[in-house]
């Protein structure tokens, strides 16, 4: 649009058939903007909300849409503005606004375009792998919540579990970022919110995902006991196949923290015959969904990678790393996840220094000390500690180059945000 005003603005939001409420929460602004847009509809919108209305157009479903553009083809322009004044218009508007918002119909449930919007929204959110954390972050947040005001609206159950599972869905991302931003203990309770909404949900799969979340994070808290604990939990709510193949892979990084490297190889062989299940019966989550939701070979590999390299073992971390950049790689541009990719960038430069290869190790960081300060997270900052602390040991701990690039590391440290757990 050219020029939103408040009469275009509530055309808006009469196509997605909308209360003011509900209107002003999927906006992210006050409801008493809402109810002055619907009396003054001639009001020109300032630019912050000219660029709002213009973004929100976009997320409309093609049939509210379709809805909005017949609506303002009706609508003469300059309607209510002359002749009997502005008294007809407020007189409209506060019975259109009274009917809109009757409690009767709010109690009746909310429109399937709105929660189908919801889970579009959802799945590009999740698809989305080159965003920055915050971003991610932010972006959940506003679909959760816009989910949450759904919620409250509805008392039909295909409706409340169709949301608390969008509900679920952008907990458990807002979880995950809140990790990469460093914030832990906030990224464990959201966790654990997460796998409440599924459990409401009655959906095994993302309940699933979310115990394996819970379980990533004890491993990076170095608490392999308790996502052991996680992971007995989780197997006993997860379907058989990918969910189970996922909750495997993060296990075998418990047992290598435990120094178990039979287990870590039992784990793993286990995980390998998941795999043949979930080619017979694909899961829900990772094919509706899929992006931070679905598992696939590369994150496979990855966690292989990561248990590997616990036990210090360079020439298995190695050749699991480099199987998942392969698979990484093969994606398109715009699907690469960067902080998997430059993680596992990280994994090869350990897994060449516990090969005795210095050289190596310096070339595969290459790109990762290029990142700009928002593309670096807990996940990059953690792994990286731990190759400057292994620069420091022998045989590195004389050595010059290793040295350098030990103090280029220290400096990309203290430049970011995102620190690791100590």
């Amino acid at each position: 649009m050219d020029q939103w005003t408040g009469r275009l603005a509530c055309s808006l939001q009469a196509a997605g058939g909308m209360t003011n409420e509900r209107f002003a929460g999927w906006l992210g602004i006050a409801v008493r903007t809402v109810a002055y847009w619907h009396s003054r509809p001639d009001t020109v919108l300032g630019n912050a909300n000219q660029e709002l209305l213009n973004a929100a157009l976009d997320r409309l479903t093609d049939s509210a849409r379709s809805r909005f553009v017949a609506s303002i083809s009706r609508t003469p322009t300059g309607e209510g503005s002359n002749g009997s004044g502005g008294g007809v218009v407020d007189f409209v508007s506060d019975a259109a606004d009274a009917i809109a918002n009757d409690s009767l119909l709010a109690s009746i449930g909310v429109p399937h375009d709105s929660i189908e919007a919801l889970q579009q929204d959802m799945a590009l959110l999740a698809r989305s792998g080159g965003m920055a954390a915050f971003d991610m972050f932010s972006s959940a947040r506003r679909l959760r919540d816009e989910a949450r005001t759904l919620a409250e609206r509805t008392r039909r159950p295909l409706d409340l579990a169709d949301l608390y599972i969008i509900i679920g869905q952008g907990t458990s991302l807002m979880a995950s970022t809140a990790f990469d931003l460093g914030h832990w203990n906030e990224s464990a309770a959201l966790a654990r919110a997460a796998t409440q909404y599924a459990d409401l949900a009655g959906h095994a799969s993302l309940k699933a995902w979310t115990y394996g979340l819970q379980m990533t994070l004890a491993n990076w808290r170095n608490e392999p006991d308790a996502a052991l604990s996680y992971f007995a939990r989780a197997m006993r709510a997860a379907p058989d196949g990918e969910p189970k193949l996922r909750l495997r892979y993060i296990a075998s990084r418990s047992h290598a923290l435990l120094g178990d490297s039979a287990s870590v190889a039992a784990v793993l062989e286990a995980a390998r015959r998941d795999r043949d299940s979930a080619e017979s019966q694909p899961d829900e989550l990772a094919t509706s969904i899929g992006g931070e939701f679905a598992f696939g070979d590369a994150r496979a590999a990855a966690c292989a990678a990561a248990a590997w390299l616990d036990l210090r073992n360079g020439e298995q971390a190695a050749r699991y790393a480099r199987d998942a950049l392969r698979v990484y790689e093969s994606l398109p541009a715009a699907r690469r996840p960067y902080s998997q990719i430059n993680g596992t960038h990280i994994d090869v430069a350990a897994a060449h220094l516990y090969m005795r290869d210095k050289d190596g190790a310096a070339e595969t960081l290459r790109t990762v000390l290029g990142l700009p300060p928002q593309k670096r997270n807990v996940s990059l900052t953690g792994r990286l500690s731990r190759i400057e602390r292994l620069l420091g040991e022998a045989p590195w701990d004389g050595d010059a180059e290793a040295g350098q690039l030990a103090e280029r590391i220290s400096v990309w440290l203290s430049e970011t945000s995102a620190r690791p757990l100590t």
